[in-house]
């Protein structure tokens, strides 16, 4: 999401590194205006085409900026060696000018696309979240979300069932990547609160998924990608050993462990985006056998393209007459909306502002 990459630039961005080459306090003014309407602009992307370009645009610059701080990240130690260089006593020096950036340019135009980003959300009328924070040092991590577990809280997802039957059919058909070295994996996208979770854990407990699998393993992953301690959670979700801080002896123990076993693992609330940390983590996965799957949650699609997921299942928003039928069901316990007649048109305008984001409604029910 947005909000991450804001939050991995501005962190990065507070490094001695970047201070030369930036205008701070002007850019961090520009992000924290974007970033205080980030949240409504993701529930009304699929409302409003506008908005669903903007942030698309928003997201491209915010990368290109990230890409922009890599390549400072490898001029900075250059320009400070140079520095060190210069003989301090020299009088030559001294009519030289002792930073210049090459970088100028492309950070001009940076701030340009963003400040206008910024202004553009105006013409939108997108509104400002509860995310806002002083600008002298913007906090946007996103909200804490407890650990998931493997376990069903519910019984039934509502209005999922086609999403549930066709991902099992999926993983229990005989589909194959094009490269046989390409660990298979399935990606079930959506906004918060669409229900990936819990797709997952139905998916995971189907009888049918139970008898096809040998091994199966849960793991949660959010915003901290550690790949030593990814591994170690995977052995012992797995039930092997997972004694070592080594990341080799882990990986060989893992590989042992797959070997020959048709295995399902599911990774869930996936943020991380940098292809060569998943290369390394799932290497030992190529050597389970044929039909082994791995199921990834996330709520951007770039995290899926990355792990070059083989299938990926969209989840989208709920029509207005499954959101109602879902609120009515927890708002009224089973009751008819009859039994309550003076609270339909509130419980409608309820339903109108969840967006048709499933948790949303429940936890307003």
């Amino acid at each position: 999401m947005a909000e991450m990459v804001v939050e991995a630039f501005l962190d990065r961005l507070a490094s001695s590194n970047f201070i030369d080459y930036f205008r701070r306090v002007k850019l961090e003014s520009i992000l924290n205006s974007i970033n205080q309407v980030l949240d409504d602009a993701e529930k009304k992307q699929y409302e409003n085409p506008d908005v669903k370009i903007w942030l698309a645009d928003v997201k491209h610059a915010l990368y290109e900026a990230d890409q922009l701080l890599d390549e400072i990240a490898t001029d900075a130690p250059m320009k400070k060696l140079r520095a060190e260089s210069q003989p301090s006593t020299s009088n030559i020096f001294n009519f030289i000018p002792t930073f210049t950036n090459p970088f100028e340019f492309r950070i001009k135009e940076l701030i340009k696309s963003l400040d206008s980003l910024a202004e553009y959300k105006d013409m939108l009328e997108l509104k400002k979240g509860t995310c806002a924070r002083n600008v002298a040092r913007v906090s946007l991590k996103p909200s804490e979300r407890s650990q998931t577990t493997s376990l069903v809280h519910e019984s039934h997802i509502y209005c999922r069932d086609d999403y549930k039957k066709n991902i099992i059919n999926y993983l229990l058909g005989d589909n194959y990547n094009d490269n046989d070295n390409q660990v298979s994996v399935t990606s079930i996208v959506g906004l918060g609160g669409m229900g990936k979770t819990t797709l997952a854990q139905l998916v995971y407990n189907d009888p049918k998924i139970q008898e096809r699998f040998e091994l199966k393993a849960w793991v949660y992953v959010s915003q901290h990608f550690d790949v030593i301690g990814l591994t170690k959670s995977i052995l012992s979700n797995f039930h092997a050993p997972a004694i070592s801080d080594d990341l080799d002896l882990l990986q060989r123990e893992l590989q042992k462990t797959l070997t020959g076993k048709k295995y399902l693992l599911v990774v869930d609330d996936v943020w991380h985006k940098k292809e060569e940390g998943w290369e390394q983590l799932l290497l030992p996965f190529n050597h389970g056998s044929s039909g082994s799957k791995i199921i990834v949650t996330t709520r951007d699609k770039e995290v899926a393209y990355v792990l070059k997921s083989t299938k990926l299942f969209d989840l989208q928003q709920l029509e207005k007459n499954d959101c109602w039928t879902l609120f009515v069901t927890h708002a009224f316990h089973g009751k008819s909306v009859c039994d309550y007649p003076n609270l339909e048109s509130i419980g409608r305008k309820i339903v109108d502002k969840c967006g048709g984001l499933p948790l949303a409604i429940k936890s307003m029910g």
